[in-house]
């Protein structure tokens, strides 16, 4: 259990960190097709990045006591793995993503990220709370 916990705490900070940027990378993905971020963080990556952890938030489902944690590891857990299953079964080819497409979409991912750092944050704090006073 504790090794779970472990893996959040740690992942944690990645997470937060790609959601404090969120407008910098979309930005790149966008405006700057050749940057290093478009080469070494495409959005499919990010994708994947994000489900690996909401997977692993499910796995580590021991750690959220409350039941309001349960509820918005749920939640985001179904909105990011239904978000990376369409990203990565999506057959038209295109380079680049789908959902950054819009100034508006641009705006609300952003913003969606910004709240979800929120929750990113307290996730971490459990877990680093439960490797503290973990016997």
């Amino acid at each position: 259990m504790k090794i779970l916990a472990l893996l959040v705490a740690i992942y944690t900070p990645v997470m937060l960190l790609i959601h404090l940027s969120t407008g910098k990378i979309l930005r790149a993905w966008n405006e700057q097709p050749g940057s290093s971020i478009s080469r070494w963080f495409p959005p499919r990556c990010a994708l994947r990045t994000e489900a690996l952890f909401w997977f692993l938030a499910l796995a580590a489902w021991f750690l959220w006591r409350p039941l309001v944690l349960k509820i918005l590891v749920i939640v985001f857990a179904v909105i990011h793995l239904a978000i990376w299953a369409a990203g990565e079964f999506r057959t038209n080819g295109k380079k680049g993503s789908a959902f950054t497409a819009s100034p508006t979409m641009k705006r609300a991912i952003v913003a969606f990220d910004l709240a979800e750092a929120f929750i990113l944050a307290a996730l971490g704090v459990v877990a680093i709370l439960y490797l503290t006073h973990a016997g």
